[in-house]
């Protein structure tokens, strides 16, 4: 499972940055990173345990070798918000839907926010123009969006392939129990 979703975040991350070229709309709604939080929310909600963050650690060495910025801001945003995230996987209404749009409204918002945050501190500019707080709302408007149908599409090959995620083998294993 964990490669499976490497080769998604990976086609993800390809998909971000050819898709704007053709559709340049998607640019400004921040288009640009959003898919790559998407894939680790998703991955860290499913899987539950410390293989979520070692991918987002992957997935973030991959998105800041083809951005500008130095090497490392990802990865530590991504695995800060990985980590977050599988703390909380193990609660059963982590999976419930609405549990799940806030953890891709927040954790997006928050991955945009502390990026552009270390991007400033590097920099030594503190500058915080309108146009960077539209881009991080468009873009965790837009995961919101899309959170459903990337959700049912990313999980629906394995699930086909008899693959469960955790949480569901321990509520099967936990009525066992009773």
């Amino acid at each position: 499972m964990v490669l499976y979703l490497l080769v998604i975040g990976t086609l993800a991350l390809l998909a971000q940055m050819i898709l704007p070229l053709y559709i340049p709309i998607l640019n400004i709604v921040g288009f640009g990173s959003a898919l790559i939080p998407l894939v680790v929310i998703y991955a860290s909600l499913e899987l539950g345990d410390e293989r979520a963050p070692i991918l987002a650690v992957i997935l973030g060495f991959i998105l800041d070798l083809t951005s500008s910025h130095r090497l490392g801001i990802s990865v530590l945003v991504l695995f800060s918000l990985s980590a977050l995230v599988v703390t909380q996987a193990s609660k059963p209404e982590s999976h419930t839907w609405p549990f799940r749009i806030i953890f891709v409204l927040v954790g997006t918002f928050v991955f945009y926010l502390l990026n552009y945050i270390l991007v400033l501190a590097e920099t030594a500019r503190w500058v915080w123009p309108l146009a960077v707080w539209s881009k991080i709302t468009f873009a965790s408007i837009l995961n919101v969006i899309l959170c459903p149908l990337f959700f049912y599409l990313v999980g629906l090959p394995p699930r086909l392939c008899g693959w469960r995620p955790h949480h569901e083998l321990q509520d099967r294993f936990s009525s066992y129990a009773r």
